[in-house]
């Protein structure tokens, strides 16, 4: 615990503790100013000890120190609050440029109007910014536990803390530095969210723009209604992007699993460990290149455009259309029947390469392959339930390039058709 002393009433000092360094810096920052304005003789000090606020001289601003557990209504001019009790419950005056500084004690605080910047020591913290309030805030809560609704449409600015806390965002634009098991709903406005290296946070979008920015902890992001900006970090996560689409969803060095939201997203493999990556129902683009493992990058119902890297990746088809380059590495591009009927377009299948079929017959392999077409330089390729496939570069392609049959073939038809469930001749 950090010490940081103000004057108070009567001339006296009053000590607070605070559990964080960030927050005891700014604290004494604001008790100086305090302090200052008390000499000066611009801010009258005022204490529980004598009573509830008592009114102010025109033209004066005042401080309130609570140093007994209970409520405490700040009037107009109150620009001043010091927490020393237990616990507290405070509402503020409305003012600008109000200050809250409350010490270890469990702090509840509410506006309806005003702004200003609270600063807690490290019991529980309970805020409550009303939706009417249009002031910007500055909430910094200590290690305790904390829910804050901030629902204004000021520009908010909030560090929960390390503990377990719960967070609710409004229509400003809003920002939040997460250090503890945070779960954050994101409002109207649009919200910066950045967690740093101990924050384990499960993060709801709202109907505003989101950026979320990972650490090194486990991190759960969905974006809401708006489009969503992702920053993955080096711990594990799961990402999904909003259903506005334009999203961009960038997986970090950690174990990843990105779901692309709606029209005109990019999701971005990265890291050495292999990722996942699914596009949604819109034109979506796949990235791998970024990646130095096998990932594995999966097309959606709409138009989905996919670029491997380095590694062997697996390439999954979807119910849409799709272009997919695999990239270095020997790759597998599968595809399911009853998940695919679109058209793929494969620019730089190798020998180094194969194509998985799961729930196809060779029999229908058999029949594909007899039907083939070659123009141009590539081959198509037409599967029974009416997915084609097309390899540019290729002037014909054989059974020892396919894999992976599943229901619907047997060992006669693989070795009719001279393919083998590794994939190579017999």
């Amino acid at each position: 615990m950090v010490a940081v002393t103000v004057t108070g009433a009567h001339g006296h000092a009053v000590t607070l503790q605070f559990d964080s360094s960030a927050n005891a810096a700014l604290a004494k920052t604001l008790s100086g100013q305090i302090s200052a304005s008390i000499a000066a003789g611009h801010l009258l000090p005022a204490s529980s000890a004598d009573g509830p606020p008592p009114p102010l001289p025109a033209g004066k601003y005042g401080e309130y120190v609570q140093q007994t557990a209970g409520a405490a209504m700040l009037t107009p001019g109150y620009r001043a609050f010091i927490g020393a009790a237990p616990s507290m419950n405070v509402f503020g005056s409305g003012d600008l440029n109000e200050t809250i500084l409350a010490g270890a004690g469990n702090l509840s605080f509410t506006a309806f109007s005003g702004s200003g910047t609270l600063v807690a020591g490290g019991g529980n913290t309970n805020v409550y910014i009303d939706a009417a309030d249009t002031g910007d805030w500055s909430i910094n809560a200590g290690n305790g536990n904390a829910r804050i609704l901030a629902l204004g449409s000021g520009n908010d600015s909030i560090a929960a803390g390390g503990g377990r806390n719960s967070i609710m965002l409004g229509a400003g634009r809003d920002t939040i530095t997460s250090a503890g098991q945070d779960t954050i709903l994101a409002g109207a406005g649009a919200s910066t969210i950045t967690a740093a290296d101990t924050a384990r946070d499960v993060v709801y979008g709202g109907s505003g723009k989101m950026l979320f920015v990972g650490g090194a902890g486990p991190a759960t992001v969905y974006g809401g209604s708006g489009s969503t900006t992702i920053l993955g970090g080096d711990g594990s996560s799961e990402f999904h992007g909003g259903t506005d689409g334009h999203n961009l969803l960038i997986a970090g060095s950690g174990a990843a699993t990105l779901f692309g939201g709606g029209n005109g997203d990019l999701l971005e493999a990265g890291g050495s460990g292999g990722q996942f990556l699914f596009a949604g129902a819109g034109a979506e683009t796949l990235l791998g290149v970024f990646s130095t493992r096998g990932d594995l990058l999966a097309a959606g119902s709409g138009h989905t455009s996919i670029l491997g890297g380095m590694g062997a990746d697996t390439l999954v088809a979807g119910t849409g259309d799709a272009t997919i380059s695999g990239g270095g590495g020997n790759d597998l591009f599968e595809f399911t029947r009853g998940l695919a009927g679109g058209h793929i377009t494969i620019l730089d299948f190798t020998k180094a390469d194969l194509v998985s079929l799961s729930g196809y017959s060779a029999t229908s392999l058999g029949t594909a392959l007899a039907t083939q077409q070659s123009t141009g330089g590539a081959t198509t390729i037409t599967l029974s339930d009416q997915t084609s496939i097309t390899f540019l570069g290729l002037s014909r392609i054989t059974a020892s390039s396919f894999t992976g049959f599943g229901a619907g073939g047997d060992a006669d038809d693989d070795r009719q058709f001279g393919c083998s469930f590794d994939g190579r001749d017999n």
